[in-house]
């Protein structure tokens, strides 16, 4: 099968990654729609672009990563249901999980560190038509206060102890989701939902997720 830059190439290869989404129990008919309509071969850099639709991180520059498919699946079949949600996503990276949720949501607020991530994912947005999408070039792991409260947080990558600011800027029956453990090693993937002043957390398993480093990232020079 060639990959050149069609998406009607990738065909086949996404309808292979939603049969492996509902093989592992993914049965949201808006998550699987997400999936199938948003072309992750267009958040790829164009060197893996035949990797596009398998189970595995690719580079995505800065050092970063894009998630695995399944896993980020499982992540946001944890904070469903997302219909009219406003969304805080911290960590942009390729901008494919905002592009997804997006099709779900109200609005998606997405966070990115690294100047060079947020222009390129804003790009793409623009690209596939996600206009509810506002893309922001800052460190995301204190929040977003002036657009808080949020129905749903999502934290793409690791971090050593929950930020406060994710509570702090929950809504009242609120939902997020995050890895919490050591750097380069398996975490814990929590749900935290708020009630009241109270935040209840779950475990649903172990990941492995690149960390997240707080403070602005420095553009990078050639």
């Amino acid at each position: 099968m060639a990959f050149g830059g069609g998406s009607d190439e990738y065909f086949e290869a996404r309808a292979g990654l939603i049969l492996l989404l509902r093989q592992m129990g993914v049965t949201d008919s808006d998550i699987l729609n997400a999936f199938e309509s948003v072309p992750h071969e267009r958040f790829v850099p164009d060197s893996h672009g035949e990797y596009a639709y398998r189970d595995r991180s690719l580079p995505i520059g800065c050092g970063q990563s894009i998630t695995a498919p399944t896993i980020l699946a499982g992540m946001i079949v944890a904070l469903v249901p997302l219909a009219g949600a406003k969304v805080l996503e911290v960590g942009s990276g390729s901008g494919y999980s905002a592009a997804l949720m997006g099709r779900m949501a109200r609005r998606v607020f997405s966070m990115e560190r690294h100047p060079e991530l947020a222009a390129a994912a804003q790009a793409r947005w623009r690209a596939i038509g996600s206009s509810n999408i506002v893309g922001i070039s800052d460190d995301g792991l204190g929040g977003l206060e002036m657009q808080a409260p949020f129905d749903r947080i999502l934290v793409n990558g690791s971090v050593t102890d929950v930020p406060e600011a994710i509570g702090e800027q929950l809504a009242d029956g609120g939902v997020a989701v995050l890895a919490v453990g050591p750097a380069n090693e398996r975490q814990v993937l929590l749900r935290i939902e708020r009630a009241d002043d109270i935040l209840i957390e779950a475990e649903l398993g172990t990941v492995r997720l690149p960390p997240l480093v707080r403070g602005r990232a420095r553009p990078s020079t050639i």
